[in-house]
């Protein structure tokens, strides 16, 4: 039998809280209301947390499993592994010490502040736990007589702080002319000073606050800082919360909320109860216009930075990539959140160790997208997990799941929960809302309907079961009634009023306008841009090695599309004598427009399609131009490619094209430039959709332009002033036209000087220049035949052309005029001289005429292509692709608003 004058004293902040005789042989301690001995009011404290057990003459405790763990005189126990106890000995849980005593209680000695150059401080996974503001365990370290302290991961630091976000040599508070600073040793995360980041160093005054990853030191007149660790011990309050977006809408009607460390709550309610907004709200994602947010009593929207890595969001949709593998995707996410120093191996025990809490370790080679929804959700988590957050907020989570699914999730979060973590989940399945800690119930419009444990919240609504709280909330009362019931009730008061008592007045004032949005990414310090386009790069390319049928399917389209010009166009397009100008300028114009099709097609969809993955790492961190880099620089290659296939195509297909090195690199740099241009129109349509299946209709409003406007269809005389500016605005305007200046189809025409003429309007009409002016002019009159290389201009010929004119016959002189016969024999030679004159001038002008009337029809449309300055054309091309790339970057930072 256990001795009678055996007793716990539990201790508190040194202080007797409560004895507790033992007089059973069993006693279970922990948080749930099950246990003998309840501790409640301490989240650090496992639901089942430990157990006193009189056996053999002897007490005994064993630890059961719990998340924080469970020590005997300052060292840990094992679970379920017994550990005698003698009078005096001290058992620590939590923020409790519990003594055993038999005759009296045990004395504690009271602990002074410890020298820090007495003893080196380690921060490591184990959170020192607690209720309240601050929920923490608070120590004095005492910086007198050192000249440097150092903080950060590694073991050499005089503090080391066992983080995935705190850098290896993080901070330094240094003595300086009798003073002291705090400097940012270039760490990934930054160094926060009174919740601002610090570049360089900053003087330290009395009550200054430091931040480096969850621990928080106070620097204190007697030159100590006072350490807390909130690393899963963050509390969150809000107060008076609304969001007004006109003077119309409100979509938060003054909501005041008290969520303790390690706390799972759901957020429920009625469709159209702001509960996504709220949610956004209490993590800071969406600032409420008016009122504050709360954590461990800072306010969280002016110190957003400070906590930015201690929060951790899982959205409705999921924010992997379906293509990679489980610990593919969780390590290329450990590369762009933990810090810069972290080395491989670190990394990869880290997703290991994400990996076992998530029950995934088998399934970590399989690609995500052969997962269960259930798994799915679960590596989304895991993402979040990798770097400690101790605020968790889910959107939605278990949409979708089957029941079974739905349960084995919640209780993962459960079990997140009691490992040190406060969480946050909208949720519309209510089966298993038992599970949590505390319920929020929203009515249509904002409005708090309930705020406290699931299991009171039937009886407070007059409902067996929970679902039948819907329909009660939606037909009894209105929004507003059902606000002021819960405010007026006890359960106001226990889980709101007298839990932000302790916060003191300046915490709870209400109805404080709101600072300016902190937009996703600004004042952030991460890793370096160069880093971040490296790992997104080789990411987005397993991504495209795993999706073999699209990436097999971009390399064909440009052979498959080769391959029609085979069939479409005949071999002698260039050519004098079987060439046809139009043609082969229509030719190059679809050579241009396909290679901007190609381009665009692919990338339509690239960056729409990961907006949720985007949107969540932009939050913690990535810049918008390394990630647009590391979607064009892959494109890039595959532009090389497309247009080296385009252009050998053309060169089989189309003979008579210059074959000069110099003109084919000029036409393979004119045919990929387009092929590029496509692809980042493709990624602005992408970027400008709201969602994917708007994106293709986006490309093609960006495309038909190019189609009507680029000079190839419609000639440019015809636009009218708006026509002409977009023309110049084409995207396939100035590649066409080098192209055609490569081509050489109209060079000859557009140095000719008769041609010019015309051209610039020096005369009207070609067939006004005179038969003398033409005689210096190749591409006109007699030499339009001999002189001028102008595709298909040989069909006008007639060898009459190059025939002498018809000699005319002399008139008979002498005795031969007095001869009948002669002047008969004249008169004939005369008429056919006459009859073959008029043949020969007929025949040859109709020749000459016909050939300058051809020119003439393709220079009226395309004589602006004939000769253009190629270099200049492609500058001016490859600016129009930078203005697409920086709009695409604009159109990205516009998401930081939304």
């Amino acid at each position: 039998m256990p001795n009678p004058a055996a007793k716990l004293d539990i201790r508190k902040d040194q202080a007797l809280v409560r004895e507790f005789p033992l007089t059973q042989t069993e006693v279970n301690l922990g948080r749930s209301p099950d246990n003998q001995l309840v501790l409640s009011d301490d989240l650090s404290v496992s639901r089942h947390h430990a157990q006193f057990k009189y056996s053999g003459n002897a007490y005994v405790v064993t630890d059961l499993n719990s998340s924080d763990g469970t020590y005997v005189n300052g060292i840990q126990l094992a679970p379920h592994t017994p550990r005698s106890l003698v009078p005096g000995d001290q058992v620590r849980i939590g923020n409790y010490e519990i003594i055993l005593a038999i005759a009296a209680p045990a004395p504690i000695p009271a602990q002074a502040p410890v020298p820090v150059s007495a003893q080196k401080t380690t921060i490591s996974g184990v959170p020192e736990a607690g209720v309240g503001s601050p929920p923490t365990q608070s120590r004095h370290l005492d910086l007198k007589g050192r000249d440097t302290f150092t903080l950060g991961r590694d073991p050499l630091n005089d503090m080391e702080i066992n983080h995935p976000s705190v850098s290896r040599f993080h901070a330094q508070i240094k003595k300086q002319d009798g003073s002291y600073i705090v400097l940012d040793l270039n760490s990934t995360n930054g160094t926060f000073l009174n919740g601002k980041q610090i570049v360089g160093h900053h003087p330290l005054r009395v009550g200054d606050s430091i931040r480096v990853g969850p621990t928080n030191l106070v620097f204190n007149l007697n030159e100590t800082l006072l350490h807390s660790n909130e690393e899963g011990n963050l509390r969150i309050d809000a107060i008076g919360l609304n969001k007004q977006i006109n003077k119309d809408l409100n979509l938060l009607q003054d909501i005041s909320l008290s969520i303790q460390a390690r706390e799972f709550v759901v957020i429920a309610g009625v469709s159209g109860g702001g509960k996504s907004t709220l949610l956004d709200a209490l993590n800071g994602f969406r600032p409420a216009t008016s009122g504050n947010v709360l954590v461990n009593g800072t306010d969280l929207y002016r110190n957003f930075n400070a906590y930015r890595n201690q929060i951790g969001y899982v959205p409705q949709r999921d924010i992997v990539h379906m293509e990679l593998t489980v610990e593919q995707a969780l390590d290329f996410a450990a590369q762009l959140r933990m810090p810069n120093d972290t080395t491989r191996a670190e990394r990869k025990m880290r997703v290991s160790e994400v990996l076992k809490d998530l029950g995934l370790e088998h399934r970590r080679s399989v690609p995500i997208k052969s997962l269960s929804g259930g798994q799915i959700k679960r590596v989304s988590i895991g993402v979040e997990l990798l770097t400690k957050p101790s605020l968790f907020y889910l959107d939605e989570a278990t949409s979708g799941l089957d029941p079974g699914t739905e349960a084995e999730l919640m209780q993962l979060l459960r079990e997140l929960a009691d490992q040190g973590r406060t969480i946050l989940l909208i949720t519309h399945a209510t089966d298993n809302v038992t599970m949590c800690d505390q319920v929020v119930f929203m009515a249509r419009g904002g409005y708090l309907a309930y705020y406290g444990p699931p299991k009171e919240a039937p009886g407070y609504f007059g409902v067996e079961k929970f679902n039948q709280i819907y329909s009660k909330v939606e037909h009894e009362l209105s929004p507003q009634e059902w606000q002021q019931r819960y405010q007026q009730s006890p359960l106001y008061q226990k889980y709101v009023a007298q839990r932000q008592q302790s916060l003191g007045a300046s915490g709870t004032q209400r109805g404080a306008k709101r600072l300016k949005q902190q937009l996703p990414g600004a004042q952030v310090k991460t890793i370096s841009s160069w880093k971040q386009f490296l790992i997104l790069s080789k990411r987005n390319i397993a991504i495209l090695m795993r999706d073999r049928v699209s990436l097999l399917l971009m390399l064909a389209v440009a052979p498959i599309l080769g391959m029609l010009d085979l069939v479409t166009w005949s071999q002698p397009l260039f050519s004098t004598k079987d060439g046809d100008a139009s043609l082969a300028l229509t030719m190059l114009f679809t050579t241009i427009l396909f290679a901007v099709m190609v381009g665009a097609l692919p990338t339509m969809r690239e960056i729409v399609k990961e907006v949720d993955i985007y949107r969540r790492e932009r939050i913690i961190g990535l810049q918008i131009a390394p990630y647009v880099f590391s979607k064009v620089w892959v494109s890039v290659l595959l532009a090389l490619y497309q247009g080296g296939v385009f252009l050998l195509f053309k060169i089989i297909a189309v003979k008579d094209l210059p074959s000069e090195p110099g003109i084919l690199l000029g036409m393979y740099l004119t045919i990929t430039l387009s092929v590029i241009a496509g692809m980042l129109l493709g990624l602005l349509g992408s970027a400008a959709a709201p969602n994917q299946s708007v994106a293709p209709i986006l490309v093609l409003v960006f495309l038909i332009p190019q189609i009507i406007f680029g000079g190839g269809v419609l000639p440019i005389e015809t636009f009218g002033p708006p026509g002409k500016v977009l023309n110049q605005l084409s995207l396939t305007k100035w590649p066409f036209e080098a192209l055609s200046t490569l081509s050489e189809a109209g060079i000859d025409v557009a140095e000719d000087p008769c041609w010019q003429d015309v051209t610039s309007g020096k005369v009207k009409e070609y067939d006004e220049i005179g038969a003398d002016r033409k005689k210096s002019c190749d591409c006109m009159g007699e030499s339009v035949f001999k002189k001028c290389e102008f595709p298909g201009i040989e069909q006008e010929y007639d060898p009459i052309v190059d025939q002498p004119k018809p000699k005319q016959p002399k008139q008979p002189t002498g005795a031969d005029a007095q001869s009948p016969d002669a002047f008969d024999k004249f008169n004939k030679d005369l008429e056919k001289y006459q009859e073959d004159l008029t043949e020969w001038n007929l025949k040859r002008n109709g020749a000459i005429s016909a050939a300058e009337g051809l020119i003439n029809g393709i220079n009226e449309q395309f004589s602006n292509t004939f000769k253009v300055n190629v270099n200049q054309h492609l500058g001016i091309f490859g600016i129009f692709i930078f203005a697409i790339f920086a709009l695409t970057l604009a159109v990205q930072k516009a998401k930081d608003f939304f």
